[in-house]
């Protein structure tokens, strides 16, 4: 007896490619690389590095000035604490900075700079000038303060010769005769000293 129970079925045929599953998940897979690499480099340029420089031969002059900035510092036994807590003096909204030396005949500047510095965004960056108050205490108006960490660089104001001519922040950091540098986390405290370190070689020892 024979079997005709399958005779006369016809076979449906197969979807094209473009219908069926696989084939878009392959394809999906190294073109979501290719979409995530572009949105990579369209972040990196839009939010580029200011930390990162292609002038090496200029930050080395840049760090050895910082460094003779630091042995000066070192060699006068400076450091100044700030109080970052506006309502803490006579006046509100005012910075106070009190600088000490160990040296007696240490002159103290009339004019004092502090440079509060982004960790990677330089339009982030605020400098405050400080004027003398007596007795090594300085006050300046107190800026808009991040809400979190910040570099301080602090340095007595350069005086230009030439009043014609406009000093640079970058080149006031550069040509002054000493600096005090550390850091401030606002979320933990508005006060902060900055000390210069002992373990620096002064630049006249043998």
């Amino acid at each position: 007896m024979v079997d005709h129970s399958g005779a006369g079925q016809i076979t449906p045929p197969a979807p094209p490619w473009y219908r069926q599953f696989w084939p878009w998940f392959l394809i999906a897979l190294p073109a979501s690389v290719v979409v995530a690499g572009f949105f990579t480099l369209y972040l990196a340029i839009k939010y580029s590095d200011d930390l990162v420089s292609d002038n090496y031969y200029r930050d080395g002059l840049a760090i050895n000035l910082q460094l003779n900035q630091d042995v000066r510092a070192t060699e006068l036994a400076l450091s100044a604490r700030l109080n970052f807590d506006g309502a803490s003096d006579d006046a509100i909204q005012v910075l106070a900075l009190e600088l000490k030396s160990g040296l007696e005949t240490f002159a103290m500047p009339a004019v004092l700079k502090l440079y509060l510095l982004h960790p990677t965004d330089a339009s982030g960056d605020r400098v405050v000038k400080l004027m003398a108050a007596g007795g090594g205490r300085y006050r300046g108006q107190l800026p808009p303060l991040p809400v979190q960490r910040v570099y301080l660089r602090l340095i007595p104001a350069v005086v230009n010769k030439n009043a014609t001519e406009d000093v640079s922040e970058q080149d006031s950091l550069h040509s002054a005769a000493w600096r005090l540098a550390g850091e401030i986390d606002f979320t933990s405290s508005p006060l902060v000293t900055l000390q210069a370190s002992p373990a620096l070689t002064p630049l006249n020892s043998d």
